[in-house]
């Protein structure tokens, strides 16, 4: 199990401020090995309870908050990684649990009993939070991402774009979903450490005059339930 506790700051950033900002991070960072090539997909399952308490909270803006997902970067994929995600104020800690693809299918068809048969606390606790909330999923993400390292305060920095949802098929391997675009023209840029930024990131960033904002890939590609159901 990984489990990964640390500070995230969001922002927005237009598409020309993002292709620059890139050609620095390029000289300063590392990209990760996902971004060798450049821009890479990514693509995520969250589940939600029967009164969509995650997504509420969410919009609400509750201090302490989690989201439940299943996370792939090709629909091949033999492993998908199963993730919760809870924040509390600015810090943010994301567990993973790495499950083979049959496991995933059953657990997305309601068959969580597999999860009892794993030693990790993680795995006990997600059968209980999501047969007691009645856990199903509700929307599909995905977008494209780059992404930077630096070792020290175990740094990270992505830059999302083209993110698009799809609440209507939620066949997480299939490679011919319906999407609906669900941030148009800007471009997410994620800042992630342990402790504190280092200075030369911070300047760099300070560039670009950015505000710190609490946008949600998930909370926006939920379109249909927002005009619906809320």
């Amino acid at each position: 199990m990984l489990s990964v506790l640390r500070s995230e700051l969001k922002y927005w950033i237009s598409y020309g401020d993002s292709l620059r900002l890139q050609e620095e991070l390029h000289k300063l960072l590392l990209p990760d090995r996902y971004s060798e090539n450049g821009f890479y997909r990514v693509r995520s399952l969250y589940f939600d309870s029967i009164g969509q308490k995650d997504y509420v909270e969410k919009l609400d803006g509750v201090e302490r908050r989690k989201k439940i997902r299943m996370r792939i970067y090709d629909e091949s994929a033999a492993t998908v990684k199963l993730e919760c995600k809870q924040k509390t104020g600015a810090l943010q800690q994301k567990e993973s649990l790495l499950i083979d693809r049959e496991d995933a299918i059953r657990i997305i068809e309601g068959d969580y009993g597999r999860l009892l048969d794993r030693p990790e606390e993680l795995a006990w606790r997600l059968y209980c939070d999501m047969t007691l909330g009645c856990y199903r999923p509700v929307v599909i993400i995905e977008y494209d991402r780059c992404a930077y390292l630096y070792g020290e305060y175990n740094t990270r920095i992505t830059i999302d774009r083209h993110v698009r949802s799809s609440e209507l098929e939620l066949d997480l391997f299939d490679n011919s979903l319906p999407w609906i675009n669900t941030i148009e023209d800007a471009v997410i840029l994620e800042v992630k450490f342990n402790e504190t930024l280092i200075e030369p990131i911070r300047k760099l960033l300070a560039k670009y005059h950015l505000t710190n904002v609490a946008v949600s890939k998930y909370g926006s590609g939920r379109p249909v339930l927002e005009r619906y159901l809320v």
